[in-house]
């Protein structure tokens, strides 16, 4: 088979691209991102057992993905702007990436018969509730609280109306907050960005009255584990799932990065209306198909931190 992952050299991309290489039936490996965020690094030292291909390009140019879309089986989708606090200051930015580039990806793997598409969402698409978020609620009940969220969601109605509509065979994962290092990973997601304050010796900035705010968290090998697993086990088409490694409050988040770097401060700030969600996300479909993840929230966090090590105790 061979794969193409858009975005493959971001956090989540530059991880999935190297375990590509393990999985059995793998020949190719085909890369697209336009280097907007210079992750060159990303593409250092890869796996030898797959042919891994790279082409510079943009979702939003039918061009890039004609060729990118090239004798291609499976398309991980993951390609989009993921800073949820930035979308806010670029929204038609966001739209043109995060919806009307998905459209644009979905169309091209329709036109090149791609077998199986599996996209990547993000269980910020629920938005403020006060309930447990499932993925069988109703159209009404989504809430997306950002620019990223509401385009995310707007991708999905395009990768499930050509499933719908042109019987592509697709899955929607909606992943909770990324944790865990890789060779592209990001830093403005809570996890990450507290580590790296803890490491380089400055207050964690945590929003008001949010200590005790639960949010979903999805541990990087996990997430990857979840894309294979669902490649294989999705059943029937155009489903979507949560997919989560737990439920945890900022309070769970600070006491564990504390088990490591016990002198870590918190300094707390006002919070934008973005920040102020605390929701309960329930992933109990994928569990049934017999998912279960491996990580969880101190494993991440010491797998960052010795990333780290050579930060911890600087300051600035």
């Amino acid at each position: 088979m061979n794969v193409l992952v858009t975005g493959g050299l971001g956090h989540i991309g530059s991880r999935l691209i190297r375990d590509l290489n393990e999985l059995g039936g793998i020949e190719l490996v085909r890369i697209l991102d336009n280097l907007s965020t210079q992750r060159y690094c990303s593409l250092l030292n890869l796996p030898t057992r797959v042919k891994y291909e790279f082409i510079e390009g943009e979702i939003r140019n039918k061009e890039d993905l004609k060729k990118s879309m090239k004798d291609i089986d499976i398309v991980f989708h993951l390609a989009a702007i993921t800073n949820a606090p930035m979308t806010f200051k670029i929204p038609d930015m966001t739209k043109e990436v995060n919806f009307i580039g998905t459209k644009n990806v979905v169309q091209a793997a329709l036109k090149a018969g791609v077998k199986k598409f599996l996209y990547p969402s993000t269980t910020s698409v629920y938005g403020p509730t006060s309930g447990v978020a499932r993925e069988d609620c109703k159209p009404e009940d989504y809430r997306p609280a950002s620019p990223y969220a509401e385009y995310k969601l707007k991708g999905e109605e395009e990768v499930l109306r050509a499933c719908r509509e042109n019987d592509l065979d697709s899955v929607v994962a909606r992943f909770g907050t990324i944790y865990g290092p890789s060779i592209g990973m990001r830093f403005h997601t809570a996890v990450n960005k507290f580590i790296f304050l803890a490491c380089t010796g400055r207050p964690l900035t945590v929003w008001e009255d949010a200590l005790d705010q639960k949010r979903p968290y999805l541990y990087l090998p996990d997430a990857i584990r979840a894309f294979f697993f669902l490649m294989e086990k999705g059943r029937g088409k155009g489903e979507v799932f949560n997919v989560l490694t737990e439920n945890a409050t900022v309070r769970d988040l600070v006491d564990a990065i504390r088990s490591f770097i016990s002198d870590a401060k918190i300094t707390f700030t006002k919070s934008p209306l973005l920040n102020q969600l605390s929701y309960y996300t329930d992933d109990s479909k994928i569990r049934r198909l017999g998912f279960r993840p491996t990580g969880n929230l101190r494993k991440g966090i010491r797998e960052t931190i010795e990333v780290l090590k050579g930060l911890v105790g600087s300051s600035q």
